[in-house]
């Protein structure tokens, strides 16, 4: 699972437009509104990535900009390579 959260910025007379366009994307919750700006999460949605919801976001008309502000991904990553170099194996030897 992946979870965004996101502060976009709309032109002010535009701002109910992107409102609608923003809630309009699958998995987006709206958490603040004030001031011209808009504060969301973005969880996953089953067979779309990631990276294509914040794309649909930043390309919606009227967003001044939509700033990735948190990214959380409970998905297990595998450990970093080892990297020995010789001066490390020379202090074990």
């Amino acid at each position: 699972m992946n979870i965004f959260s996101m502060v976009i910025r709309a032109v002010p007379d535009h701002m109910e437009d992107v409102k609608a366009a923003v809630l309009a994307v699958p998995g987006v919750e709206l958490h603040l509104e004030h001031e011209g700006r808009l504060i969301i999460t973005i969880e996953d949605v089953p067979g779309v990535r990631s990276s294509d919801l914040l794309k649909q976001i930043q390309d919606i008309p009227h967003i001044a900009s939509a700033t990735l502000a948190y990214e959380y991904c409970d998905e297990e990553m595998p450990p970093p390579p080892s990297v020995k170099s010789k001066k490390s194996e020379e202090r074990l030897s």
